[in-house]
């Protein structure tokens, strides 16, 4: 273990109960476990919310332990304020304005979030932020971050996100590209993208696959209880394992499965279509029963793994139209168990897949279908992909080697993290928390750091102190704001750089003081905050907040 890796927070807010990350979260869970067993010494610190705290305590260790920072006031606040929010200004403004409106919305959210202490990393020690889930929202400078991208299907399907979700979805790239050290990307092809959208040095991205082939223990023989549950028979089914997101291509799916049904799949052959319930799954059921297919197509819902697995073990084979993937682990996970498997020829997964399945193109059902009828048809073929696909399963079988690359990955961002000029506790609208964080550059000279900031004539709050402080050392003098007057605070900084801490108090949040919905804990507004080096150069943080 290098030195400083003594302690790595791993940012799980994101992780909801159940199967609504999707594979997302069986991949995170697994590596966790990994890194767990293959550093002992590191300790690692879970940043957990409240719905989803106690379902982790599965991964508890002697050096694993879990830190709720997200409570369910918040957790059941948070997201309809956000969402709300978006919902109401995004439709009414142009295009153009919807991205800086989103800014606001992710700033919101990650404000709200590092709310419990806006120094959580440093105050319990943490040498390395882990984000499995993309976001940074508990980037703090001078902690070196990891980000894992799994995708930018936002990028290539537009169509299937709402203003706000694609706003948000691009806040997030754009954080993680600028926040991280290092990044993990789940395919070269999801790295591509992401060194294309995001003009990433390529060096700071490694393509890191997901090494879980064996995830489902098919080893075993099941009692068949979820097989005589829903009325299935042993190889006689095809299955899709997927929750119904607009990119896993379900109505395209069902077409196809009408179409074969037609042209001669055998009558005793049914699909199965896992995945959490909702409102499309609810509308998928609908269209099967209209499509006269109501008992040929099974909708069992969101399954347990045990379950899973037994359904995945008996299945005659595996169809997986999806439009869009950044890895495909249940293409591996079917062929690891043994099961043949057809699958879209787009994205990654001819990358992950590739000569041990039947390609077809997603968005053309005769194909989909021709795929169906010949993997249920043809023994020959069935027994040709079997043994392909082992051998390709066996190469993303190692998850010892999956957490050694990321542990990897981890030594190189500690060893390079990077230093630029920002700003942290600000809102794209100039509205600042109650702690601003500014990290200062080195330069070739002396450098001077000034903020200027004011209180409006409403200001709930009559005074306001300013308290600054450098490597926990007073920095400036204190200085109050009255209402509706302004303030500078100016501090001199080496030209090796810093970072400081502004703190405003008191703050105060306008839906608690009748100014409607606005749940920010909010304090001053910054009308200024600039660095001017020696030689004239002035760097304007928030004009770089803004161009973010």
């Amino acid at each position: 273990m290098p030195k400083g890796l003594h302690t790595i927070a791993v940012d799980l807010t994101p992780l909801l109960p159940g199967g609504e990350n999707g594979g997302a979260k069986i991949f995170v869970l697994e590596l966790l476990r990994r890194l767990a067993e293959q550093a002992p010494a590191t300790e690692f610190v879970l940043l957990t919310q409240a719905a989803s705290h106690e379902e982790l305590a599965e991964l508890d260790r002697a050096n694993v332990r879990r830190l709720m920072v997200l409570g369910p006031v918040k957790t059941s606040t948070l997201r309809p304020f956000v969402k709300g929010l978006a919902a109401r200004i995004l439709p009414r403004v142009p295009r153009r304005l919807r991205l800086v409106l989103s800014r606001f919305a992710y700033d919101v959210n990650a404000l709200t979030k590092r709310g419990v202490s806006p120094s959580l990393l440093r105050g319990i020690g943490v040498d390395l932020l882990f984000c499995p889930f993309t976001a940074p929202l508990y980037f703090e400078h001078g902690v070196p971050t990891v980000c894992t991208i799994y995708d930018l299907q936002y990028k290539t399907f537009p169509d299937f996100f709402t203003p706000e979700e694609l706003a948000l979805r691009d806040k997030t790239f754009k954080e993680a590209c600028r926040r991280s050290a290092a990044m993990a990307a789940i395919s070269d092809y999801s790295r591509d993208s992401a060194i294309q959208h995001g003009q990433l040095d390529a060096a700071r991205i490694r393509t890191i696959h997901l090494r879980m082939a064996n995830r489902v223990d098919v080893s075993h023989d099941g009692d068949h209880r979820i097989l005589q549950t829903l009325g299935l028979v042993p190889k006689r089914y095809l299955i899709y394992p997927a929750n119904f997101w607009m990119h896993k291509n379900h109505e395209m799916l069902l077409t196809a499965f009408a179409i074969a049904c037609n042209e001669g799949l055998a009558g005793d052959v049914k699909l199965v279509c896992t995945g959490a319930p909702g409102a499309r799954r609810d509308w998928l059921v609908e269209a099967a029963a209209r499509m006269q297919l109501a008992d040929r197509i099974v909708f069992p819902g969101y399954v347990a793994h045990a379950e899973l697995a037994d359904l995945l073990a008996n299945a005659g084979a595996m169809v997986f139209p999806s439009l869009y993937e950044g890895f495909g682990l249940p293409v591996i996970e079917a062929m690891s168990a043994g099961v043949p498997v057809a699958c879209s020829g787009t994205t990654s997964l001819p990358e992950v897949a590739a000569g041990a399945a039947v390609f077809f193109d997603p968005r053309i059902p005769l194909q989909i279908s021709d795929a169906m009828i010949s993997l249920m048809a043809s023994e020959t073929l069935q027994g040709e992909l079997r043994a392909a696909g082992r051998l390709r399963a066996a190469e993303f079988a190692d998850g010892s080697r999956m957490a050694a690359e990321y542990w990897a990955l981890f030594e190189y961002a500690a060893s390079n993290e990077r230093i630029e000029n920002a700003m942290v506790g600000v809102h794209v609208d100039g509205w600042a928390g109650p702690l601003i964080e500014v990290q200062v550059a080195p330069s070739l000279g002396p450098q001077t750091l000034t903020v200027e900031l004011s209180a409006p004539e409403w200001h709930p709050v009559a005074s306001l102190a300013i308290r600054a402080r450098h490597c926990d050392a007073p920095a400036g003098a204190d200085i109050k704001v009255a209402r509706g007057s302004s303030a500078t605070w100016s501090v001199p900084v080496e030209a090796g750089g810093g970072h400081f801490k502004i703190r405003i108090f008191p703050s105060f949040v306008p839906a608690k003081n009748g100014m409607g919905d606005d749940l920010r804990e909010l304090s001053l507004v910054v009308t200024s905050s600039v660095i001017t080096q020696a030689d004239g150069r002035r760097f304007d943080l928030l004009s770089l907040q803004a161009a973010e």
